[in-house]
């Protein structure tokens, strides 16, 4: 069974399973933040990029569903400061201190985002990529398109999301990826680059090139998140690990319907 969703194949052998945009459910305005912002549609830039990694698949599936604490502590901070110009340090970084978590009603798929702080957007990708997201002809048409969600999508940045099992991305970023499977103890990701089909030449180039430098099979910020799924998986082979249960109880019950801003079931961060 194949399907898409706004320029996304999605397939299942279940032939039973429901159809795909009831399977999506409450998390589709989520993915249109990245998907839907111009009548253009999106167009993919700079191929595919194909590695692997000697972890469970789930480890990325669920950083992307939402981990949003790793990003502004020890994990990326070097990248981070890696990209910055000489003159700067990371006391000029302004790290997110407010965001929010989504979590679908059913499926698994799930979202995390930062609100009204670009610092951590503009360490990744740059002024030009942030500027164009959060400002100008391009932002504002996003905000109209998508005005019927009800979400502040010019203010949202760092968002992060994984429709369950296998696909995530990084809207703003622009990088999606598909994890593959291989056993227990390994996956195959297939990553590229999507972008509004009528962005500027320039700003295409810029989301290739910041992409690649960050997010690609040896980016900056991919090889520090590979490394920590990698011991993480060696780390729980253990004995102690695998005798001892793990705690997992962060944030639980403080989600609820009705925020103001954003649809479905929200937590803060």
């Amino acid at each position: 069974r194949v399907a898409t969703y706004k320029g996304l194949i999605f397939a299942n052998w279940d032939a039973e399973a429901p159809d795909l945009e009831t399977y999506l459910g409450d998390a589709r305005p989520y993915m249109d933040i990245m998907l839907d912002r111009t009548p253009a549609g999106t167009v993919a830039i700079g191929g595919m990029q194909k590695w692997v990694i000697p972890c469970n698949w789930k480890f990325a599936a669920e950083q992307f569903c939402s981990d949003m604490y790793h990003a502004g502590t020890m994990s990326h901070l070097s990248g981070i400061l890696a990209g910055m110009p000489p003159e700067m340090d990371l006391s000029h970084a302004q790290v997110p201190t407010k965001g929010n978590q989504f979590r679908a009603s059913w499926g698994g798929h799930g979202s995390g985002w930062f609100v009204d702080e670009p610092g951590m957007l503009m360490a990744v990708m740059g002024p030009k990529v942030t500027q164009y997201w959060t400002e100008g002809p391009a932002a504002e048409l996003a905000e109209q398109r998508l005005g019927h969600t009800g979400m502040p999508v010019r203010r949202m940045v760092g968002q992060h999301m994984t429709i369950f099992p296998t696909c995530s991305f990084l809207p703003a970023i622009n990088t999606i990826r598909t994890w593959h499977p291989r056993g227990p103890n390994e996956i195959e990701v297939w990553a590229f680059t999507l972008v509004d089909a009528d962005a500027p030449a320039e700003i295409k180039e810029e989301y290739r090139r910041h992409n690649i430098r960050n997010f690609s099979a040896g980016g900056v910020f991919e090889q520090d998140d590979g490394e920590n799924w990698v011991e993480i998986q060696k780390g729980l082979r253990g004995y102690k690990a695998k005798s001892q249960p793990l705690n997992a109880q962060m944030g639980l019950g403080r989600s609820q319907t009705g925020h103001p801003d954003f649809p479905g079931n929200v937590g803060y961060v």
